[in-house]
């Protein structure tokens, strides 16, 4: 008899609904949309035998809901809601692992998946692009994804052997609580972030970067044209800009070309300090 192999779901409802995308050209990811997203990596899961899959219970309705449409797919539960009153990404984190989730799926952007990480689950995350910028993200077939995913635990694969560990930045603004990014740290004149989405050049006064890519968007981007940073490097960057320095084209989102002044840059070894 094949035991249950259970899987958690996380879909963050008003991911990629930020204020890029007014200002860029990017389109609007509605909730339809994500059930697709759901609906593809479920069927990976389906195809590996002893495979369930668990979502959590959320205010908004928005995963009862889901557990209908994926049902025709796939075995799904439910996992109650406890007694608090605002849901948020690291709270579903809990009650999936707290019912078993023996890893979790989760659609989202950049900022989805750091408030994942921030949770500190104990079991593997495959994070599936589904925001604005996606550069902590899986871009691959969602479909093999899941699959994928179902394969390792049936097959009880060595984790060292199939994934790797995400670098991690941590700050610390002298609170005594500290912070962490998957992406990019960012010092702003903004004094209201909004969203975390800073999309004007001249408020950026510098940048400490885990990745760097080129062609990945968003504030990382300076990097990726000045010095390349894979996810498996085992280094960071950081950038300081402002008037004087080198004019360097930038993606910030998709559909918008902005300029950044930069002045220096450098790489960092892990456990290297910025001020």
């Amino acid at each position: 008899m094949t035991s249950t192999i259970a899987i958690g779901l996380i879909i963050n409802p008003m991911a990629g609904r930020d204020i890029r995308r007014l200002v860029a050209y990017a389109s609007l990811q509605s909730q339809p949309e994500k059930a697709q997203a759901a609906r593809r990596i479920a069927a990976g899961l389906a195809a590996v035998p002893g495979v369930a899959l668990l979502v959590p219970e959320d205010r908004g309705g928005f995963f009862p809901w889901l557990k209908e449409e994926l049902a025709k797919i796939i075995s799904v539960d439910v996992v109650p809601h406890p007694p608090v009153w605002e849901d948020t990404t690291a709270l579903w984190v809990d009650m999936l692992v707290r019912a078993g989730a023996q890893a979790l799926i989760v659609v989202g952007g950049d900022g989805t998946q750091r408030n994942v990480a921030q949770a500190a689950p104990p079991v593997p995350v495959l994070p599936i692009a589904g925001g604005t910028n996606n550069v902590a993200c899986f871009l691959g077939d969602q479909t093999a994804a899941g699959y994928g995913v179902g394969q390792f635990l049936r097959h009880r694969m060595d984790l060292e052997q199939v994934a790797q560990r995400a670098k991690i930045l941590h700050v610390d603004d002298g609170s005594g609580q500290e912070e962490l990014a998957l992406i990019d740290v960012v010092l702003t004149r903004q004094n209201f972030t909004g969203a975390l989405a800073v999309w004007d050049p001249n408020d950026v006064r510098a940048l400490v970067l885990a990745r760097a890519q080129a062609l990945r968007p968003g504030l990382s981007n300076v990097g990726g044209y000045l010095r390349p940073v894979a996810f498996s490097d085992d280094l960071g960057l950081a950038v300081r800009l402002g008037r004087g320095g080198a004019r360097v084209p930038v993606v910030l989102a998709p559909g918008l070309m902005e300029s950044f002044l930069v002045k220096n840059f450098e790489t960092l070894a892990f456990d290297e300090p910025v001020r």
